[in-house]
């Protein structure tokens, strides 16, 4: 379901739901006007965002906004504005991006939030500068935890960034009785991502053989899913966190390592899974990784050809899809990573009519020869239980 704010500026905010009993998720992909006043474009939306919330006294759980580093303030000052019934104190993860040659110097936003019976809560971890917050939801006597917007020390090397950052949200999730077996899905924003991802990769492997996700004397591993992008937070952080986590249930999630069409990227290692299937709130839920045109071996697909990679990228999600029984029609949302102006063009004119919601930026891929890369989240109840938020929010 479109809901147009206006139909002469066409900002957007696309709902999906889902639904299970009382409890329900809504997860809104809003992006702004192509053209005309960007404030104005921006209060629109997050307008649209309110009302929607609003209509079935929904809980955000997790949120993020990309903008250009010129206007990100803007955009986060008439975000508290609007949003300000629906403040928990939680920052949404706030993310860089170039301008894009359509959407101009703000991408959108993301919000994905709960209604329903239950509880949310905050969690602090004060060992960061800024006091990041997690939040714990309950539901039905199961909880959650999302994490948005863990950092390291900015004043250390990228490397031991990630690895302070990697600590500070087991700390958290310890807090909060959870593991990082708990934990369907990571995110990953990485500033000047080509100049270090080995040094990444390196620090996160290390994190996960001593948290037990990686057991080199067994050969075994329980890998989340995950999307490692070129993109970075404002506060210059070379690295940044959000997550999931189911505590307590890490055995109730499925990690798909190797999927569709793709095999294993631990094998040329990058420590995640392609996808993972974890039980949330309002039903089902399937966490598509950042996902390029990467062979069998893990070579670059079409090195030097821009349509063949974001043609055989969007196979290679579908296929992924189909193994865990979604189709185009079962998308919740979806982040698309352009590496340039030119191959968002592309993107656009090749794919204008797929039917994800999603939102589109311009953000490094991981290789020097990608230039494209997407992530997907999805739900094979979707059909079934996507329901109008005005219909929810008259029970």
């Amino acid at each position: 379901m479109t809901i147009r704010i206006d139909r002469n500026m066409a900002t957007r905010v696309e709902q999906r739901v889902l639904r299970r009993g009382e409890v329900g998720e809504v997860y809104l992909t809003a992006t702004p006007a192509p053209s005309g006043d960007l404030e104005e474009s921006i209060r629109q939306l997050y307008g649209g965002i309110r009302d929607q919330l609003a209509a079935v006294a929904g809980r955000i759980v997790s949120e993020r906004l990309f903008a250009c580093r010129d206007v990100i303030d803007s955009v986060e000052a008439i975000r508290v504005e609007a949003l300000r019934d629906f403040d928990d104190g939680v920052s949404p993860t706030r993310v860089i991006v170039s301008p894009s040659v359509t959407q101009g110097r703000f991408a959108g936003a993301q919000v994905h939030a709960i209604f329903g019976p239950g509880e949310s809560t905050t969690l602090r971890c004060w060992s960061q500068e800024d006091g990041t917050a997690a939040r714990i939801v309950e539901s039905s006597g199961d909880e959650w935890v999302f994490i948005n917007g863990m950092s390291g020390m900015i004043e250390v090397d990228p490397a031991v960034q990630a690895e302070r950052m990697f600590v500070c949200a087991g700390c958290l999730l310890s807090q909060a009785g959870a593991t990082m077996k708990c934990v369907p899905r990571t995110w990953l924003w990485l500033k000047d991502v080509c100049s270090w991802y080995d040094e990444f990769n390196s620090a996160r492997t290390s994190f996960f053989e001593k948290t037990g996700l990686i057991n080199v004397t067994e050969q075994a591993t329980h890998l989340p899913a995950s999307t490692g992008i070129g993109l970075h937070v404002p506060e210059g952080s070379a690295c940044t966190l959000d997550l999931i986590a189911l505590p307590g249930r890490g055995e109730e999630i499925q990690l798909v390592e190797a999927g569709g069409d793709q095999r294993s990227a631990f094998e040329y290692g990058s420590a995640f899974s392609r996808a993972s299937v974890a039980p949330m709130p309002g039903g089902k839920t399937v966490f598509i990784s950042g996902t390029a045109a990467i062979d069998e071996s893990g070579e670059t697909e079409f090195a030097q050809r821009v349509d063949a990679q974001i043609d055989a990228t969007i196979a290679h999600v579908r296929s992924l899809l189909a193994d865990l029984d979604c189709g185009d029609e079962h998308v919740l949302t979806a982040l698309v990573y352009c590496k340039d102006g030119d191959v968002e063009r592309s993107f656009r004119e090749r794919w204008g009519d797929l039917t994800w919601p999603r939102l589109t930026m311009i953000g490094d891929v991981c290789r020097p020869d990608l230039f494209f890369e997407v992530e997907v989240t999805a739900s094979p109840d979707l059909e079934s239980r996507d329901q109008s938020l005005a219909k929810s929010a008259s029970r």
